[in-house]
């Protein structure tokens, strides 16, 4: 039998609006998605500067410049190995790489996941802890429920961004748009 520790979001100032929307149904999902990603960019690294890594570009293009899934996981599997720059980050953006190729527009549809799952990832990470009768999700369905449409939102917004991706600046100037949405989405 395996086990899993749950590492939750440090308990610091940053982080005490996101918990409070757990506990508070009267905050919208909009402002729980301007929260969790306001605390995730006032960390001492924050996730923009992983999301902005050479390794997660070189994952934008491997979707992008290949025929299916596999050969996407392929290509960015090699970049890891030889750049080194393995982090969770990167195992989110390899995680959705098969989701991408579902659509027609594998490229678009990564970027969505991708900050999709990083959401989930950290929404996850703490909210399972805020279930039961004192807390907005009054039960584990009700927790399913609210990630998915957590996810939903997320994925609106970030597809809403049409920066044209043509080389490295251009990701990073995504990544920092989309985020800004994130964080300031009503």
């Amino acid at each position: 039998m395996g086990t899993s520790i749950s590492h939750g979001s440090p308990r610091t100032s940053n982080w005490k609006p996101v918990l409070a929307c757990y506990t508070n149904d009267s905050f919208s999902k909009e402002r729980v998605i301007n929260e969790v990603w306001r605390a995730s960019e006032k960390e001492e690294i924050p996730i923009s500067s992983m999301m902005k890594s050479d390794a997660i570009y070189e994952c934008y293009n491997a979707v992008g410049n290949s025929q299916n899934y596999r050969e996407a996981l392929q290509k960015f599997n090699d970049i890891i190995l030889n750049t080194k720059q393995n982090t969770i980050v990167a195992e989110f953006a390899k995680r959705v790489i098969p989701t991408a190729f579902q659509s027609e527009k594998p490229s678009q549809q990564w970027k969505n996941s991708f900050f999709t799952e990083l959401t989930n990832y950290v929404v996850s990470r703490d909210a399972s802890g805020f279930v039961g009768e004192n807390f907005r999700n009054k039960s584990v369905t009700d927790l399913i429920a609210f990630k998915k449409s957590i996810g939903e939102k997320v994925n609106d917004i970030v597809r809403t961004d049409k920066t044209k991706i043509k080389n490295k600046n251009d990701w990073n100037a995504f990544v920092d748009s989309s985020i800004k949405k994130l964080k300031s989405t009503k």
